[in-house]
């Protein structure tokens, strides 16, 4: 600042070059819903079978809770908006239940906000 005051804090301050275990939510694209992320320091999966391989500790991220993907693609883009594990399993439960039709559905997909049907209002409720 001018005048030589300095800054007030800003924050939790967080290494860019290392990822901190915990949950997250982000974008995959601007304008598209939220998604639900998972970081932790653990071991490798198998892509074929699944299992755990005996390998080296790395970190892993996953989208969704379904999809594993590059950590180094969301963080630190992220790191700004920790949720907490409630939130985590709600955005998961909400990706799978929606029907394809959704606007929701296709995270990669931006769609106008004041157009798109709620999210969680869906036909079965109209019948009942």
């Amino acid at each position: 600042m001018r005048r030589g005051k300095p800054l007030p804090p800003q924050g939790p301050a967080f290494d860019p070059d290392v990822p901190t275990a915990g949950f997250y939510r982000a974008r995959l694209v601007r304008g598209g819903p939220f998604v639900a992320l998972r970081f932790w320091l653990g071991l490798p999966f198998d892509p074929e079978t699944g299992e755990e391989l005996d390998r080296t500790p790395r970190w892993q991220c996953r989208l969704n809770g379904v999809e594993l993907v590059d950590v180094f693609r969301f963080w630190p883009g992220c790191a700004r908006d920790p949720i907490s594990r409630e939130e985590h399993d709600r955005l998961c439960d909400l990706h799978r239940t929606l029907d394809e039709a959704s606007p929701y559905y296709d995270a990669k997909r931006p769609f106008d906000r004041l157009t798109a049907p709620l999210p969680f209002f869906s036909d079965r409720a109209k019948e009942v």
